[in-house]
């Protein structure tokens, strides 16, 4: 199953992207800051990684920088920033998308769905529990 990172300073805004990520069998780690956020980076297998811009200790720019420099990963930026400038700096950068607070959670689902199936991580439709397997398409339980 794909691992997605959520990093936002705001934990309504990262509760609200683990639900519906969850729902879609993803799963979600989430952090409140870019230090916390690199250093799992470093320490852990991320599939996607959802980011805002403005967060404390590491903003969402020198985030992004180092990310890039460890590994190529897609990379979402969700933010209050808005302008076509903030735009157009995002892009230039290289994130692979740019989605502007307030979202509709649905799309950003389809976002990050469209983003791992252009990088080819598959988002499996079984989910595994120890011993136990659950298949979301078939709605069956295997144990």
């Amino acid at each position: 199953m794909p691992k997605i990172l959520v990093v936002d300073d705001e934990a309504h805004i990262r509760e609200l992207v683990r639900l519906y990520l969850e729902d879609e069998g993803l799963d979600v780690v989430e952090k409140s800051n870019g230090a916390d956020a690199l250093d799992y980076v470093e320490n852990h297998r991320v599939d996607l990684v959802i980011l805002d811009i403005m967060m404390p200790k590491l903003d969402g720019w020198v985030l992004y920088k180092k990310l890039r420099e460890l590994e190529d990963m897609p990379i979402l930026m969700i933010t209050a920033k808005g302008e076509t400038g903030d735009r157009i700096k995002g892009f230039k950068l290289g994130t692979d998308d740019y989605l502007v607070k307030p979202f509709d959670p649905v799309g950003l689902v389809l976002r990050v769905k469209a983003l791992l199936k252009r990088f080819r991580i598959a988002a499996s439709n079984v989910i595994k529990l120890g011993d136990i397997s659950l298949d979301r398409k078939s709605y069956q339980v295997v144990i």
